[in-house]
């Protein structure tokens, strides 16, 4: 056998090697995608469009403002210990301070913990020392669940984190909870003045939240009578979504959920934050009971050709008919995650 048949031969077995390799690749790959869409498939997710009263408890305090310039402390900041013991509430550091003596602050900037030391100041006011500080420890409101996923018991709300400070910081939390809640009046929106659901918080458990995200609050649902009679719903990916119309589901103040007819303006693809969806209030019926967008609609849920798409993130300050949606699919990646 000549030299040159003999390498030709050898070029044929390689190739046929490499032929089945690739074969053999594609086909696990593809049932690893088959796999991974059919577990996807088989989660059921729940409607939501129901106001609740929404309540966090803050680790630490946060720093909401800052009247002394002899300190390193920032807006922003998150005061976790003093003295090298724990603290959860505003009262706690003031009595810290009352003592009158150099504290030693254990604080949290971004990813970053640093120690800072801060000297009360005695008020001329009140006679008390003071830390000259603004400080929060809670965060309390109302705000509307997204939807709810079967099997779990685990519920998605808002749509997007809840801040403080002009900084837009995600108020990190110990514990919170969705409660029941009683809308009892509607401020509605005009330009420049954004409106407002406002309702009861009442101390009717529904579930616990375990995370604040960019994306949402997430927890799970203790009561799981909550689940009856609610309509199970497909989602859809960001790609079908398209610029026409669409509904939101809100509960206002007559305390019954309902749907309400939007339009989608334009859908950003690329987009990274939880304004994902240009949308616009078009029925009648909402605008003439809020104005357009309010707060504690952030959460309903958008609806489209019958599948959850996203929801109601925020309001254009001045043109209450229009606002943001975030991306359903962006919800469902952060609630994963509990």
């Amino acid at each position: 056998m000549s030299k040159l048949s003999k390498n030709k031969k050898i070029i044929i077995a390689i190739c046929s090697i490499l032929v089945i390799i690739v074969f053999a690749v594609t086909f696990i790959i593809s049932n690893s995608k088959e796999a991974v869409t059919c577990s996807k498939s088989n989660t059921q997710y729940i409607l939501g469009g129901e106001a609740v009263g929404i309540k966090l408890l803050a680790s630490g305090v946060l720093v909401m403002g800052n009247d002394r310039l002899d300190t390193d402390l920032k807006v922003g900041d998150i005061i976790l210990e003093v003295n090298g013991c724990k603290i959860e509430t505003n009262a706690e550091l003031e009595e810290y301070a009352s003592l009158g003596q150099k504290l030693n602050l254990t604080v949290q900037r971004n990813d970053k913990t640093l120690n800072i030391d801060i000297d009360p100041r005695l008020s001329q006011n009140s006679g008390d020392y003071k830390l000259g500080l603004w400080v929060k420890d809670s965060s309390a409101g109302v705000g509307t669940v997204t939807f709810y996923e079967k099997d779990t018991f685990k519920f998605a709300a808002l749509g997007h984190a809840i801040t403080e400070t002009s900084n837009q910081n995600i108020l990190p939390i110990t514990t919170g909870g969705i409660t029941k809640t009683e809308i009892y009046m509607i401020k509605k929106g005009i330009s420049k003045v954004p409106g407002e659901l406002k309702g009861t918080l009442t101390n009717d458990t529904l579930g616990q939240i375990y995370t604040n995200t960019q994306n949402g609050i997430f927890g799970y649902i203790e009561d799981k009578d909550e689940f009856e009679g609610k309509d199970i719903i497909e989602i859809s990916t960001k790609e079908d979504i398209e610029t026409k119309e669409a509904y939101i589901y809100v509960t206002l103040d007559d305390n019954v959920k309902k749907k309400y007819k939007i339009e989608i303006e334009k859908v950003y693809l690329n987009s990274t934050d939880n304004k994902n969806i240009a949308i616009r209030m078009v029925d009648e019926e909402l605008i003439a009971k809020t104005g357009g967008i309010v707060q504690g609609m952030s959460g309903a849920p958008i609806v489209q050709n019958g599948k959850l798409i996203g929801c109601v993130t925020h309001v254009l300050l001045d043109d209450p008919l229009r606002g943001y949606g975030a991306f359903i699919e962006n919800m469902i990646k952060d609630m994963e995650n509990i």
